[in-house]
């Protein structure tokens, strides 16, 4: 299409001289205007690409009637006209508008045409860079929707890969229990039966009845071995149904100060743990439904664990405390031993986890998480590297005795 220009001038000849220069130009489009109502007429129906108009117009500024057009269209080509011979509006418009937008009259071709082809190239190519900007918004708000969805997508794949990992962790831990079930099948008729063994110390008691060392002794014995029966049948129960709702043991009314005592003197014959200095805290005297080996293999296990994490000579904390508010009584076993990272925390209790080698099973946390929640509580752990780990067993009060709980301290150092 060609470029649509539009002049106005108060003077008719300087309009008929300047529509006469501008047809000769065969690309151009012109139309000429005396009145400022009729230019702004033309303008409303059809917009120009330029617009050449007269400094001085009846009752307006040209520069202001082109700058007025030029805010609705600020691509707009145009150029002002002033009288060669009125130095003084030339002055006027070289000041406002520069050179490049000035041009006399009488028109001269080798000036006028060159400026307007000039502005209306820049016209133009300005209208090109328009276009090409808003290709490129385009493709910029193309490429922002890409990136969303890429980072949706690897979002996604994170997620997915996030819940593979765990549930081929799973698939991993369940085989490890079933091959452990099949294992444990085989053997634990002949550990229980070996175990059985350990049932002349009753025999042994009766025999040395007059010996109260003796008897202690044999009394450990006893009990060691229907602990470790009990430990096998755990065991068997853990791996066999890792996920079965608890509530199914025996409990029956225990002081719980009484069942501790109990697994930390089955401990003191251990030369590790002799080598510890333990230290009991009992704030108060609280009873609770337990199974009372279960439970003392709980204390057992956790004590052991703090045996390991520390040097001889440091000392085991054992505290029992009790909240009749909450109903709940608290056993904490704490050492200042070498702590653990938040990592090796975040997996205590997974079957097969541990960090002892070919010194643990990885079953023992697990366990007792399980006998615990069995019983109604919950075990909790927190470690720090270097400061020490404390395990902390939440169990619920016997019901009847939350009025009569004991406050008084008592025990001492083991």
């Amino acid at each position: 299409m060609s470029p649509l220009v539009y002049a106005i001038d108060d003077d008719p000849l300087t309009t008929s001289s300047l529509a006469a220069l501008l047809g000769l130009e065969a690309d151009l489009e012109v139309a000429t205007f005396t009145q400022l109502s009729e230019l702004r007429a033309a303008v409303a129906g059809r917009a120009p690409d330029a617009v050449i108009a007269e400094v001085t117009l009846a009752g307006s500024d040209g520069i202001d009637l082109l700058q007025e057009l030029a805010a609705e269209d600020p691509d707009l080509a145009w150029l002002v006209v002033t009288s060669q011979s009125d130095p003084d509006a030339t002055a006027l418009a070289l000041s406002r508008v520069g050179p490049l937008h000035l041009c006399h009259k009488p028109f001269d071709p080798r000036d006028l045409l060159p400026k307007l082809r000039a502005v209306l190239e820049r016209r133009a190519l300005s209208r090109e860079l328009g276009v090409a900007r808003a290709a490129l918004e385009q493709q910029n708000q193309a490429l922002r929707a890409s990136r969303a969805q890429v980072e949706r997508t690897a979002a996604e794949l994170e997620h997915t890969s996030t819940e593979l990992a765990t549930a081929t962790e799973r698939l991993v831990a369940a085989e490890q229990l079933a091959a452990v079930a099949r294992v444990l099948s085989g053997i634990s008729h002949e550990i229980t039966s070996q175990l059985a063994l350990v049932g002349y110390a009753e025999a042994l008691r009766s025999r040395v009845a007059g010996d109260e060392e003796l008897v202690e002794l044999c009394d450990v014995i006893i009990s060691a071995q229907k602990r470790l029966v009990a430990m096998v049948d755990q065991v068997r129960e853990f791996v066999t149904e890792p996920h079965r709702a608890g509530g199914r043991l025996r409990r029956e009314p225990a002081d719980v100060v009484a069942v501790v005592d109990e697994a930390l003197g089955i401990l003191r014959y251990d030369r590790d743990v002799r080598a510890r200095n333990l230290v009991k805290s009992y704030r108060a005297r609280p009873l609770a439904a337990l199974h009372r080996e279960k439970f003392a293999q709980v204390v057992i296990n956790l004590v052991s664990n703090a045996v390991l994490a520390t040097q001889p000579g440091d000392s085991i904390e054992i505290e029992l405390d009790s909240d009749p508010d909450q109903g709940a009584l608290v056993l904490t076993v704490s050492d200042q031993g070498v702590g653990m990272p938040p990592g090796v925390l975040a997996r205590l209790g997974e079957p097969f986890f541990t960090t002892r080698g070919d010194r643990g099973s990885g079953l023992g946390v697990g366990i007792c998480m399980q006998i615990v929640e069995e019983h109604g509580g919950a075990l909790t752990f927190w470690s720090q590297e270097g400061v020490g780990t404390q395990a902390r067993v939440r169990l619920p009060l016997l019901e009847e005795a939350h009025g009569a709980t004991q406050r008084d301290p008592i025990g001492g150092p083991a």
